[in-house]
């Protein structure tokens, strides 16, 4: 059993109907009526508890008045990515802040990503925080979990997939004739240490995104939003 909490990441749950819910928890009739109201069913069984209680199940503050337990995540197997037509893989490397994360996964579910690659351990895996951050887009997402990204990356190319990484020493992301519309594997690292050099070795193009000023970088959610998109609008 898992908890998930918020008005956006319940309703979309509800609407992705891929895992039940067992316990649902509301503060009041008039949140459990926006939830409603969000995921277009109606009408929802919950338990009123008041908003102390919910902090206590929910282990936030942030739960905007409902908290559902729920069946634990559906985790797809790496088959179901390469399958899907879409063919545009992200896969995040040791990343362990699960807003970073949530975040992530949220833009690359706009930017029509088909398939999300997470390490099985030293890395956050989805729980109630990546829900929350990722407004629910968690619920719609292929994510897979694997133990040896080198190896991913390995069948990845066997299947046409061209693999990309983001990194600072790369080509700028914004010229025009990078193969983007071949099915596609781009790999984003940790904002501290980047893409691993054994995945790097991995890659057939090193991407960066050109910036202007004195920083010499943006954190990992703003670096991913603005690649996903770029490599969106030239797929389309």
């Amino acid at each position: 059993m898992e908890i998930v909490y918020g008005i956006n990441p319940i309703a979309e749950l509800l609407k992705a109907n891929r895992r039940g819910i067992i316990n649902l928890y509301s503060s009041d009739p008039h949140r459990l009526a926006l939830l409603e109201k969000k995921s277009g069913i109606s009408p929802l069984k919950a338990k009123f508890e008041d908003r102390n209680k919910l902090v206590m199940i929910s282990g936030s503050r942030h739960h905007q008045g409902v908290v559902a337990e729920v069946e634990d995540y559906p985790y797809s197997e790496v088959d179901e990515l390469f399958k899907n037509p879409n063919k545009f893989i992200l896969v995040l490397d040791d990343l362990t802040d699960p807003q970073n994360v949530g975040a992530i996964l949220r833009s690359a579910y706009c930017a029509g990503v088909s398939g999300i690659v997470l390490r099985s351990h030293h890395s956050v895996n989805i729980n109630s925080t990546v829900c929350k951050a990722s407004a629910g887009a968690v619920e719609h997402l292929l994510i897979s979990l694997v133990s040896n990204q080198s190896s991913f990356l390995d069948n990845a190319k066997e299947e046409g997939f061209l693999i990309c990484a983001l990194d600072m020493e790369g080509t700028s992301i914004f010229k025009e004739k990078l193969p983007f519309k071949r099915p596609i594997v781009l790999i984003v690292g940790a904002e501290d240490s980047g893409v691993k050099s054994i995945l790097k070795k991995k890659c057939d193009l090193l991407l960066k995104i050109p910036m202007k000023g004195e920083l010499d970088s943006l954190n990992a959610s703003a670096a991913s939003a603005i690649a996903l998109f770029e490599i969106s609008r030239r797929r389309s």
